[in-house]
């Protein structure tokens, strides 16, 4: 049997320290089936990102154990690399959006057995400006609860917790004045949320019908939701958004390739459940099949 080798980045601090405590069960279990594995522990942002654009190309197998802001650096460091090798993950954060998208078992040998056994197939990366995405980039209510939350109370209420910092964002309505374009179309309004998702979850509260969300088919999906007249009204959007129902009135949504975002001032944006910067510009276009991923 040849032996392949498989770099494994591992984020202790995910979630409930899940993968520290697992880690020898996940070497044995990768070891056993063709692989020499080589750990490596990310111990500050960007380390991830950093070592698959070091020393990617050298492995035959990227795996990547932590939360969502894991898989993004992991996939950060897989765009940059000329010919990228398959990537998977394993998930041991707090809400897995993007794990519950792939359909992944929240258990970690599980989901290493899952990986063996696994095929390659390829995925779409998101680029916005010059950062990476795999499953969201996103601005305003709700979006940014996955990285505004301390990391304290993430162990302790888990999930609980995103909604918890939720509702304290929607005691006031922020809303922003945005040009967007999309499909030959122009539209000028005031939004309080905007996504453009790979993902049938973003933050565990938003919710897109499977049925129409293919992650290697040149398209994303945009959604808009536009200021409404007061809260009781927004209460009654997101309780549809939940159903996969798009009041015409107050929500856009679309399928779209890429799409430009520009305001008068600049926003902030969630790239993959991790902080993306503040822009007034936004340039967002799928890079079609640009990774491989082991599911």
């Amino acid at each position: 049997m040849n032996r392949q080798k498989l770099l494994l980045i591992v984020n202790p601090y995910a979630g409930k320290m899940k993968a520290g405590g697992a880690l020898l069960d996940l070497i044995s279990e990768f070891s056993s089936h063709k692989y020499d594995v080589t750990v490596f522990p990310t111990m500050k942002k960007s380390d991830a990102r950093e070592k698959v654009v070091r020393d990617g190309a050298d492995y035959d197998l990227i795996v990547c154990c932590g939360g969502d802001g894991t898989v993004s650096e992991t996939v950060n460091g897989i765009a940059a690399l000329p010919s990228p090798p398959p990537f998977s993950f394993i998930p041991s954060g707090t809400v897995n959006d993007f794990a519950n998208t792939m359909t992944m078992p929240s258990d970690l040998k599980q989901a290493a057995r899952r990986i063996i056994s696994g095929k390659n197939r390829p995925l779409d990366i998101g680029a916005f400006n010059s950062k990476f995405f795999i499953y969201v980039a996103a601005f305003g209510l709700f979006t940014s609860v996955s990285y505004t939350v301390p990391q304290d109370a993430k162990k302790m209420f888990g999930q609980l917790s995103y909604v918890m910092e939720g509702i304290k964002q929607a005691i006031e309505i922020p809303s922003h004045r945005m040009t967007v374009k999309f499909n030959n179309r122009v539209i000028k309004d005031d939004f309080v949320v905007g996504l453009v998702t790979n993902s049938t979850s973003v933050a565990g509260l938003f919710k897109i019908d499977k049925a129409r969300v293919r992650l290697d088919d040149g398209k994303f999906e945009l959604l808009l939701v536009k200021n409404p007249e007061n809260p009781i009204i927004l209460s009654q959007i997101f309780v549809d958004l939940t159903m996969q129902r798009y009041d015409p009135d107050y929500v856009i949504f679309e399928r779209v390739s890429d799409v430009s975002f520009r305001s008068e001032k600049s926003i902030a944006w969630c790239l993959d459940g991790e902080s993306g910067g503040n822009y007034k510009k936004a340039a967002v276009t799928n890079l079609h099949k640009k990774g491989v991923i082991r599911i």
